[in-house]
């Protein structure tokens, strides 16, 4: 008798087709408090460095670069899908999920914000995923909800560099000026590269200095 031996790989592929049967409530986000969430290979903390190891089978085999990149030909919302129950807090395909949804092909999976309530709910602690998901409502306009995202995050981590921009700029669109200012000291105090919200900043100082002379 023949023996067949399946590599990890193979099977991770296998349930990824199981998974990709089921129906997805949008409603309830397949969150059972307080009962953890589950999958059929893992689920993996992505901010837990001993579940470190077990990512790249997942990511090498549906987050590839034509998923990240959101191409064509990739399945890229069945694909996200499988990623995102495995590693629910996965940032990178929380971005890329954002993203497909702004552009209407998110389909046949859970919502954007199915998703990133789901990455909350898993890992409670992890301030990206709830700054990423202030970027998803700020994004598609709900400021309110972005708002509410953003404190949360900085209740978990005040002083993160990417953070503090990222609320930075969210401010200045609100047209909170000072408030985005000591959100963008604390960012480049921390070193944070980009120079976007110091522009934005400055030639909004600029054009006040204007209008009073």
């Amino acid at each position: 008798m023949k023996i067949v031996k399946l590599s990890i790989l193979t099977i991770v592929c296998i349930f990824s087709t199981m998974t990709s049967a089921r129906d997805y409530d949008n409603i309830t986000c397949g969150i059972s408090p307080p009962k953890p969430l589950t999958s059929s290979y893992g689920p993996f903390d992505y901010t837990n460095p001993n579940h470190q190891a077990s990512l790249p089978i997942v990511i090498g085999a549906h987050f590839t670069r034509g998923v990240r990149r959101l191409e064509r030909g990739h399945d890229v919302s069945g694909n996200l899908r499988y990623t995102l129950i495995t590693i629910p807090n996965y940032h990178p395909a929380l971005y890329a999920a954002s993203l497909y949804a702004q552009q209407k092909k998110l389909k046949g999976a859970y919502t954007a914000e199915c998703y990133f309530k789901r990455a909350i709910y898993f890992q409670p602690k992890d301030a990206t995923s709830r700054m990423l998901f202030a970027m998803h409502y700020q994004a598609t306009d709900r400021p309110k909800q972005a708002l509410h995202q953003y404190h949360g995050a900085l209740r978990i981590s005040p002083k993160a560099a990417e953070l503090n921009y990222n609320y930075g700029l969210f401010l200045f669109d609100q047209g909170q000026f000072k408030r985005a200012q000591q959100a963008a000291d604390i960012a480049y105090k921390k070193g944070y590269p980009l120079q976007g919200l110091k522009n934005k900043l400055k030639s909004h100082k600029a054009s006040l200095q204007t209008a009073q002379q």
